[in-house]
């Protein structure tokens, strides 16, 4: 399991990495379609992906502390699950100035990385209840929730190829 410490690191290195290059961005680049990943996705539908991935964190932890089973583990089910929230979440924010786009990013990550702080390492390690045949502790289901490919809390890294190639494409 992904210490408290570890998982904050982690963060906090890749949210560090991904604002680096959102600021390398003008308004119009940053909200500019069709230039993340050779798809549809701009660099700010990535910011929102990755705030919303954050704040269902933060909901988690929040509904874990009340008994609650997270109301993103019920949207999590079914196949394509993930891609349906994806686009829900970038449709969501379709229409959001860029700036408070901006804002939500680096507000949610300071919510997150002060949840997981401001919680203890028995809390952080107590039993995950509402699926325990996936997740033993409350570390194990935060660090699936922002979770890659490349592991646990490594969500924000598997963006940061395809938004370091849009950025660099723009100042050559």
């Amino acid at each position: 399991m992904t210490s408290r410490d570890e998982a904050v690191g982690l963060l906090e290195q890749q949210h560090a990495a991904v604002a680096e290059l959102l600021s390398e961005l003008d308004e119009e680049a940053f909200a500019k379609p069709g230039t993340i990943g050779g798809g549809d996705w701009s660099a700010k539908d990535v910011a929102a992906h990755l705030g919303s991935w954050e704040e269902f964190s933060v909901q988690a932890i929040d509904a874990f502390g009340r008994g609650e089973r997270p109301a993103i583990d019920d949207r999590l089910r079914g196949d394509g699950a993930t891609d349906r929230i994806n686009a829900g979440e970038v449709a969501r924010f379709h229409d959001a100035s860029p700036r408070d786009v901006l804002l939500r990013f680096e507000d949610l990550h300071r919510s997150l990385v002060g949840e997981i702080r401001g919680m203890s390492d028995e809390t952080w390690a107590s039993p995950y209840p509402f699926a325990p045949e996936m997740f033993d502790t409350l570390g194990d289901r935060i660090g699936s929730i922002l979770g890659s490919d490349d592991g646990d809390f490594m969500h924000a890294s598997a963006h940061l190829p395809d938004l370091r190639a849009y950025v660099d494409s723009i100042a050559r």
